[in-house]
């Protein structure tokens, strides 16, 4: 997104769904001082009161984001990444441009940081696919590889361990892994 369509996009939160909740949050503390509440209207009104206190905490930390010209979209980390990682080899990255929650962006890096690894390092491959794109309002990262094939989730505890990290990480994010491997490459699915 360019610079003029983030700044578009901060103001446009800023003048309307931030202020929207503003407001509404001022409403929910007109219903606290009213004196015909009940103890237990009071409560739900002060645990709606706190989530639109959330709400637009979350709100303003996207416009700060959105006004900050450092910030990187994870599909640009995902690219640098896998320049850094694979820049010798033949990559084919098909990367769509989507909202990804931020709460698990940090652990979809590591992730596709082993992925990349792995393709470059274990399977001796020569051509890497990256795809990542959104469907259904969820994450879809496929990373395919050319390589000898053999990858699988370790699950005796030893030798490496870099699947059974991408495993843990997907199921602590609720998600879903797929490893296909056969002797004519790998290709892991994950979705969050």
């Amino acid at each position: 997104m360019s610079d003029p369509a983030r700044l578009e996009l901060a103001r446009d939160l800023h003048d309307g769904i931030a202020q929207d909740l503003v407001a509404l949050g001022y409403e929910l503390d007109l219903l606290l001082g009213a004196t015909e509440s009940t103890v237990e209207s009071r409560r739900e009104i002060r645990v709606l009161r706190f989530k639109v206190d959330g709400l637009i905490s979350k709100v303003r930390h996207e416009m700060y984001a959105l006004r900050d010209p450092k910030v990187v979209t994870f599909q640009d980390a995902l690219s640098q990444l896998i320049h850094e990682i694979c820049g010798d080899l033949q990559v084919t990255a098909s990367i769509s441009h989507f909202s990804i929650p931020n709460s698990y962006q940090t652990e979809l890096k590591a992730i596709a940081t082993e992925l990349l690894r792995n393709a470059k390092f274990h399977s001796r491959a020569s051509h890497i696919e990256v795809l990542l794109r959104g469907v259904e309002n969820r994450t879809y990262l496929e990373v395919s590889d050319n390589g000898v094939g053999g990858a699988q989730v370790n699950t005796s505890g030893l030798g490496r361990l870099g699947l059974v990290g991408v495993k843990e990480r997907v199921e602590q994010l609720h998600g879903q892994l797929e490893i296909i491997s056969t002797e004519n490459g790998t290709r892991i699915k994950v979705v969050l």
